[in-house]
């Protein structure tokens, strides 16, 4: 289960140390792409990404051309060299605007990379009586 967060840093080359928890539980190789509703990367497993594949594939692609062009076309398989290094390619580390500090966040089953910055903000702009509204409703 991905859970937590990692600090990490990018090299000059754009490759980030991927923490042996998260490794461990992606496998040898994962999938990133970039995210929808925030601008970080998304990092799935191998299973996770397939079946975000099925699961778009079996729906009209009138509905999902732009997604699949937006996720798909975005989309790198990734395998950490022994040390756990990772190359984050150029046009990800763009679209999610790293620099050099970054936070990989557990989510479940998927994770995220943040520039750190960018994570700071997003979290110090949430409101927290419509997270303790949320937590109320689903019973936490």
């Amino acid at each position: 289960m991905m859970l937590g967060e990692f600090k990490s840093t990018l090299d000059p080359k754009g490759r980030m140390n991927f923490p042996v928890k998260l490794r461990d539980e992606l496998g040898s190789s994962f999938v990133i792409s970039k995210t929808i509703d925030k601008q970080c990367i998304k990092v799935y497993s191998k299973t996770d990404w397939e079946a975000l594949v099925k699961s778009i594939r079996e729906m009209p692609q009138v509905k999902t051309a732009g997604i699949q062009r937006f996720l798909f076309g975005s989309a790198f398989e990734i395998e950490p060299d022994k040390q756990g290094r990772a190359l984050i390619p150029a046009p990800l580390r763009e679209y999610a605007q790293l620099k050099t500090d970054i936070v990989i966040v557990g989510l479940e089953g998927r994770a995220e990379i943040w520039d750190k910055e960018s994570w700071d903000k997003f979290n110090s702009s949430l409101d927290m009586n419509e997270l303790l509204a949320a937590a109320v409703e689903m019973g936490l």
